[in-house]
């Protein structure tokens, strides 16, 4: 189970970090044409969010073998992994608030936590 720990820590920190850098002002603000777009793509913030999002896709692979592995949650291995890595999205709304300074609302805060009750019931074997 400490592999399903790491991997998931793991998925959720680059997965939160590759969104953070692909949503800064300066590349999602104003309109975005084939210049800009080009301009975009070779922007150091991009290549990285990109090099990051593809790592976190390496580590729901590892997540899913870790689960895979316990033989009482082998049979559903994929789905309890995209369930475990959903706890990504509060760690990106606590990011943005913070980095990006977006403000959170009671609706995500109570989805934030319905999120962590969910997960904690899937995973109880």
């Amino acid at each position: 189970m400490i592999y399903v720990i790491v991997w998931a820590t793991l998925f959720s920190v680059t997965t939160t970090l590759s969104i953070l850098l692909l949503g800064h002002r300066d590349i999602i603000a104003g309109d975005i044409g084939f210049t800009r777009l080009i301009k975009i793509i070779f922007d150091w913030r991009f290549i990285l969010g990109a090099v990051l999002a593809f790592g976190s896709r390496l580590l729901f692979i590892m997540t899913n073998n870790a689960i895979y592995k316990i033989p009482e949650l082998a049979s559903s291995s994929t789905t309890i992994t995209t369930l475990i890595n959903s706890a990504a999205v509060i760690m990106v709304i606590i990011a943005n608030h913070y980095f990006l300074d977006e403000q959170l609302n009671s609706v995500q805060i109570f989805g934030a936590v319905l999120i962590f009750i969910g997960i904690f019931f899937v995973t109880k074997a």
